[in-house]
């Protein structure tokens, strides 16, 4: 028995100094690597991390592909803007991004609009997947002001703009890794190169923006709710509780403290700024919003879907942050076209691209004061 536990000992720490050098390795090899070819994502010391700009002229810049110098999916822009075009550096995550075509995206429509009232127009389309208010203040201070804008718009998504702040992002070698966790014990083993790696390349492919791409086929809008959605939006649900927990209310807290940074910045910059508030499919759409509580054994009475809205209308209010809340305008839009959002995805389709463009475009022309 003595000789059995004394192999297993060996054993255990022969695996752990295996693992310790290995770690140790990693660290040190990886970054010092090429990327291969055809991936798509930088770190960045600023912003945390961006997408791999296409080389010049291989990509046409209106080609959804396009990934402009500024490491965003848009046309590239100049440092400062050109005559008497309005600029506008919008701000935000996948919904910037966009899953429709580049053409339909809303900012485009805006962009459009805009030009069509007699405001020549300039839209900077500054979203990366992944990314949360931290990233784009950081962004914004070090990059984003200096080229200028006449307005900046922060699109704040309430399904995971707060709940998603305890997702980072580490990209090594050309890839884009989840480096933390809500779940303690996941979120310190992501702690490990060696993990990440694991996890991503054995146990099944991690990526921020799942299927999206020009090679993507949007689903039929009466697609039933599946499970990836379900736990896609066990993950948001926190925001909308009557009485959310108190590891909630810190995620509110950090959301609202990375607004906070940007109102200060373009307040000293003087620039004028606006919140536009995007809501989850679940605010907007009854029968979804039923089967997501059915699918997870919710308690419907738990929930408050306007509670997002309210708070950060009251937060703006007592900043004198001018708001735009997108939420009564796709109810409406949902009820008279149908469906806004792409089925078992959190984002718009083309139809919740042009209700929300259309409302943008209306309050921006009608004006907004701080």
């Amino acid at each position: 028995m003595n000789s059995l536990r004394k192999k297993l000992l060996l054993a255990a720490g022969a695996m752990v100094v295996a693992l310790v050098i290995g770690e140790c390795g990693s660290r040190i090899v990886l970054p010092l690597l090429p990327d291969p070819p055809g991936t798509g994502w930088l770190g960045d010391p600023v912003c945390g991390y961006r997408l791999r700009p296409v080389e010049p002229g291989d990509v046409p810049e209106d080609a959804d592909s396009h990934i402009n110098t500024l490491g965003f999916r848009d046309r590239n822009h100049t440092p400062t803007p050109s005559g008497d075009v309005f600029r506008v550096l919008a701000l935000g995550d996948s919904f910037v991004y966009g899953v429709v075509p580049v053409s339909d995206n809303f900012l485009r429509i805006v962009e459009t609009r805009l030009g069509q009232s007699g405001t020549p127009a300039e839209v900077i389309m500054a979203g990366i997947p992944g990314w949360h208010g931290g990233n784009q203040a950081a962004w914004l201070e070090d990059r984003g002001l200096a080229m200028e804008p006449d307005l900046v718009i922060i699109n704040f998504f309430v399904g995971n703009d707060v709940t998603g702040l305890t997702i980072g992002g580490r990209v090594i070698r050309g890839i884009l890794y989840p480096t933390t966790s809500p779940r303690p014990v996941k979120n310190f083993l992501r702690k490990s190169t060696l993990f990440l790696l694991f996890e991503t390349q054995v146990l099944g492919p991690l990526r921020y923006y799942g299927k999206q791409g020009p090679d993507w086929v949007i689903p039929p809008d009466n697609e039933p709710v599946n499970e990836h959605y379900l736990y896609m939006l066990s993950q948001n649900l926190p925001v909308y509780l009557r009485n959310p927990g108190s590891d909630t209310s810190e995620l509110w807290d950090q959301a609202e403290d990375h607004l906070k940074r940007i109102d200060s910045m373009c307040l000293n910059a003087g620039i004028p700024w606006l919140l536009v508030l995007i809501p989850g499919e679940v605010q907007v759409d009854p029968e979804i919003r039923s089967q997501v509580l059915e699918g997870l054994n919710r308690v419907p009475e738990d929930y408050d879907f306007d509670v997002p809205q309210r708070r950060l209308k009251e937060f703006a209010r007592t900043r004198q942050i001018p708001v735009i809340d997108l939420l009564p305008a796709l109810r409406e839009a949902h009820q008279a076209e149908g469906r806004q959002y792409v089925p078992n995805d959190t984002h718009w389709n083309t139809r919740g691209n042009a209700t929300t463009g259309r409302a943008m475009a209306e309050e921006i022309i009608n004006g907004f004061s701080r």
